[in-house]
């Protein structure tokens, strides 16, 4: 059985074996659940699952129709154009 020391200041380190059963590394959240075995109140530990953003990636079907990528100074045309109500092509 592994044990968990904390610090002073409530801090704990997890032996390198408990952290790859639950696959967390440096930095991850892990979710403490309290549940109710053999008439005693225990703590659960599971990773945190991790929220992604529904943006990112989202404009990456875009990028696959680029023909080329643009320079600061086609972008700046462009944009000079279309300022000026210019069709730009």
């Amino acid at each position: 059985m592994a044990a968990i020391k904390l610090t002073a200041k409530r801090q704990a380190t997890f032996p390198v074996e408990v952290c790859n059963e639950l696959g967390v590394t440096s930095g991850d959240t892990l979710e403490l659940l309290p549940l109710r075995h053999n008439n005693q109140k225990v703590w659960v530990l599971k990773p945190a699952v991790k929220s992604k953003s529904a943006w990112i990636g989202s404009l990456s079907k875009y990028a696959t129709k680029a023909r080329k990528p643009w320079t600061r100074e086609e972008q700046g045309d462009l944009a000079g154009r279309a300022l000026a109500g210019e069709s730009g092509k």
